[in-house]
């Protein structure tokens, strides 16, 4: 049981979200959702499936087809060729890695696979993006903008849902096996299908490299100056069963695990290791009651653990949360209903047992109308939390079709994030932290027609009461500790776009920001003010080809901008052939000019980077 169950109301009253987790657990058995989607399908702008084409929130799609181009890479990494993001890694694929969508922090980017929340309760909080295992996944759709009127907390600068591979129609096996420089090995098998109400997915990957040095300021002869190394491997496993023409029932669960080199010093006698590993387990329920009438009741849980040696430092953080969301359409009017609970722990040495969770209830509605030209989506939460009490959010969009061609969009939400259990309760905490609270606004144009579609969107966030680390001095603690010191200002212009000029195919965004932090007008570490991507795609001689160029400029690495790290653009070129009917050949070559840059001040990011690969897909 994972609901409210320690806050204090006025007498005789009890608030609807702490009602709603009970609620949802009691009719829950002990299973999160993740719907199947489409290409011209969303879910995670509203939760509910909808067209791309009528959704109000900025949103991209990345599709198997693109995560197959990305094969030897992290999620982080397909991420970074979408309008808004930048990453910053500590080192190779599974050093530890941020993502920062428009200027936003890491922890306040909602991670979900399947429906199930990423989140880890230690240090700051947010995703442990190097755990997530690409291979496995068979789509990710981004909702950029505040997203806490229809999630509840984490979601300041947008939503981030990641799908695995799914199964359906005759059986299929997929083997495949890629090498690369640095002693890249990589061999994945993947079996789906379906027969008759049933349909399943199973997968697995091993991988491993030798690597490079991740740092570069190491003392020669030292075992921090050798190259660092990594080995993992992830499986993932779907199961349907279609109860009826309008119901079905899945289960998903995925698995990862890493064995990655770092160096703790610059002069380490060690070979340092980090040890990760992520399980979500999901399911969901979902039934069409009446053509007006949808519902959707799901549970997850997902397990991070981090582990060093042989220093040795062990945290585990578990989130486990359930819904019941429920869609009454008619005309063009919707009407939406969410019931949610959700329960995190946090078992880490510097957190004392007795204060290692924390739970939340929360109830949201929803109300959307779509006319001829004028679309409008009105959501509300109350989320009820077993430390902090209420926390309204809501938002307001709507959207208008200039013409077939043109369309105007606006929204404005307030959104927030809670304090991590470390954060109040550990050696450098402060129990009595308030919740990070953020407010947005932004104004898109998008123009659609044939092959050619941009826009452009102009946002405007303010978040408040940032939670920072603080000094010794400031804090009771003689280390220092965390405290609502911070407010920022995340302002910028996003511009992306698509068009096919003589048989090539070119996308490509820019986007101009402003982050800063409000109380000393510095910008915030580690995010370039200037970032973006073009990509060229074209089929030839048998061939799709394709090339691309990143590039993000100068930003510092510290709050008070005095270390400067530079600009630096990258190229890289991929091709694929499908030799056979069953062969697939696919080879890509990343960061072309061997480019020495840092994304984090002292270490060092992956030179030229090859890698080939094949796909055989037997007939069975």
């Amino acid at each position: 049981m994972f609901c409210v169950n320690s806050v204090r109301v006025a007498p005789g009253v009890r608030s609807a979200s702490a009602v709603a987790c009970g609620v949802v657990l009691s009719l829950l058995p002990s299973i999160v959702w993740a719907q199947d989607v489409v290409s011209d399908v969303v879910v995670t702008a509203n939760r509910e499936p909808q067209p791309i084409h009528k959704v109000m929130a900025d949103v991209s799609v990345i599709t198997r087809d693109d995560i197959e181009r990305h094969a030897g890479a992290g999620v982080a990494d397909v991420l970074k060729t979408l309008p808004g993001f930048q990453i910053v890694r500590n080192g190779d694929v599974y050093g530890t890695s941020s993502v920062y969508l428009r200027g936003a922090e890491s922890r306040h980017l909602l991670v979900l696979v399947d429906g199930v929340r990423l989140d880890t309760q230690s240090g700051a909080g947010g995703a442990t993006w190097e755990s997530l295992p690409l291979s496995e996944i068979e789509r990710i759709e981004v909702v950029r903008g505040p997203a806490s009127a229809i999630y509840g907390s984490d979601a300041i600068a947008g939503v981030v849902q990641i799908f695995t591979r799914k199964g359906q129609g005759p059986m299929r096996m997929t083997l495949g096996l890629g090498v690369g420089n640095r002693g890249l090995t990589q061999g994945d098998v993947s079996l789906s299908g379906g027969a008759g109400p049933w349909s399943y997915s199973l997968g697995g990957t091993l991988s491993r490299a030798s690597g490079f040095n991740t740092r570069n300021n190491t003392k020669a002869g030292t075992r921090a100056s050798d190259d660092d190394d990594y080995r993992a491997s992830s499986a993932h496993a779907r199961l349907g069963y279609q109860l009826s023409a309008r119901q079905q029932f899945h289960v998903n669960l995925l698995s990862q695990h890493s064995n990655a080199g770092y160096d703790a010093s610059v002069n380490s006698k060690f070979d340092d290791r980090s040890i990760q590993d992520l399980d979500t387990v999901s399911a969901a329920w979902v039934a069409q009651w009446l053509d007006a009438w949808r519902s959707t009741v799901t549970v997850g849980q997902s397990t991070s653990r981090y582990e060093t040696r042989p220093s040795v430092y062990i945290t585990r953080t578990e989130v486990r949360n359930g819904s019941w969301s429920n869609q009454f359409s008619w005309g063009g009017h919707t009407v939406r209903a969410t019931l949610e609970g959700r329960e995190d722990r946090l078992k880490n040495t510097s957190v004392p047992a007795d204060r290692d969770v924390q739970r939340a209830g929360a109830l949201g509605l929803g109300y959307d109308w779509q006319g001829q030209d004028l679309s409008v989506q009105t959501s509300i939460r109350e989320d009820h939390h077993s430390a902090f009490g209420q926390h309204v959010t809501g938002s307001v969009g709507a959207a208008y079709d200039l013409s077939a061609q043109w369309r105007v969009r606006g929204s404005w939400g307030t959104s927030f994030r809670a304090p991590t259990l470390y954060q109040r309760f550990s050696d450098y905490g402060q129990p009595n932290l308030r919740p990070e609270q953020g407010r947005t606004s932004e104004l898109g144009l998008q123009y659609h027609a044939g092959s050619a579609q941009w826009g452009v969107t102009v946002f405007n966030s303010h978040v408040n009461d940032l939670i920072n680390y603080s000094d010794a001095g400031v804090c009771a603690s003689t280390y220092g500790c965390y405290r609502n010191v911070g407010r920022a200002t995340l302002r910028g212009v996003e511009l992306s776009g698509a068009v096919t000029l003589a048989s090539v195919r070119w996308t490509g965004s820019f986007n101009l920001d402003d982050p800063r932090n409000a109380e000393t007008d510095k910008l915030l570490a580690r995010r370039s003010r200037q970032h973006g991507s073009v990509r060229a795609e074209t089929s030839w001689a048998q061939w799709m080809w394709g090339a691309q160029m990143q590039w993000a400029g100068a930003r510092f690495d510290d709050a008070s901008n005095k270390n400067r790290l530079g600009a630096y653009v990258l190229w890289g070129v991929d091709a694929q052939k499908e030799l056979t009917q069953n062969w697939k050949l696919i080879l890509r070559v990343d960061n072309l000019a061997d480019k020495r840059y840092e994304t984090a001040r002292t270490y060092s990011s992956p030179g030229r980077t090859v890698f080939a690969g094949l796909r055989w897909t037997p007939d069975l």
